[in-house]
């Protein structure tokens, strides 16, 4: 059997720089998918607020927030709710239902993850409570929502949040030492008495080693750290997809994902609805 290159994404829903690297695995997937083994670990990101504030107001800590997300869409372009309606209160819970759905399959998981990030940055409502994940959950295609709500009950489920939540606790020497200055920045984060992975951080795995990629970071560090982990990983990428073929491929892509999938004058399909709240386009099939 030929060599994959393994991919470890460690992420979370609720990261806006995570948000705005989408494009970027968007197209490592399309282009050199037949070359990649990939496992997403999510980080748990956001703590339960109401730990060190029990008064904590999801609603009237929404515009703060939109604030901040809105600085890192100038650095990456992708939407960002300029009318969140809250804040998301945890991360736990939208984790464990990407756990959950990593036990039908790799696929659904990540249709799951991708439509948690859109309930926030396209559609300002956070899917960040048990309610709201599974009501999100039941309009994604190909999953089965009895068996996610089960198994999110499980103890499977709730050790594997739980060896995500530490894997991303052991970040490797590389972003330990890593003195990065940029917005962004792909450093090791202080969590409590130690120390986790920024979000996005992505570990290439090959013949040729491990090679990390992390935090903001460019196309071509992606392609580089591929080809690094594997010499000859990158020689033969798929073509790039029409905005057609993203739409059938994706139920909803950003215009910034629009021109960096498909090409600068690419538009959307004719048939497309277009999403527009006034901080960046997205289409979603019609």
């Amino acid at each position: 059997m030929a060599v994959t290159v393994e991919v470890i994404e460690y992420t979370d829903p609720w990261c806006s720089w995570a948000w705005g690297t989408e494009p970027k695995v968007r197209r490592l997937r399309w282009r050199f998918g037949h070359e990649l083994e990939w496992r997403v670990v999510v980080g748990d990101l956001v703590a339960d607020r109401r730990i060190d504030r029990p008064d904590f107001d999801p609603v009237r800590a929404a515009p703060k927030r939109a604030e901040y997300w809105e600085k890192v869409h100038r650095h990456t372009g992708q939407p960002w709710p300029v009318h969140l309606k809250w804040a998301p209160l945890l991360s736990a819970h939208a984790d464990r239902a990407v756990k959950a759905a990593q036990q039908q399959n790799d696929e659904v998981a990540s249709r799951l993850l991708r439509a948690i990030r859109e309930s926030c940055f396209v559609y300002a409502e956070p899917a960040d409570t048990e309610e709201r994940v599974f009501a999100l959950a039941a309009r994604v295609d190909g999953i089965d929502h009895d068996r996610l709500v089960a198994d999110y009950a499980s103890d499977d489920v709730a050790k594997a949040f739980v060896a995500d939540r530490e894997e991303t606790r052991r970040p490797n020497d590389y972003v330990l030492t890593l003195q990065e200055t940029h917005e962004g920045k792909g450093n090791a984060k202080p969590d409590g008495d130690g120390w986790r992975y920024a979000f996005p951080t992505l570990l290439f795995r090959g013949p040729g080693g491990e090679h990390t990629v992390p935090g903001w970071q460019t196309w071509d560090a992606y392609v580089d750290a591929m080809e690094a982990a594997k010499p000859g990983s990158t020689a033969s990428p798929r073509h790039d997809p029409s905005p057609a073929d993203a739409l059938a491929r994706w139920s909803l892509i950003t215009d910034k994902e629009l021109s960096f999938l498909c090409g600068d004058d690419a538009r959307p399909p004719a048939d497309a609805r277009a999403i527009d709240w006034g901080a960046g386009l997205a289409y979603s099939r019609g």
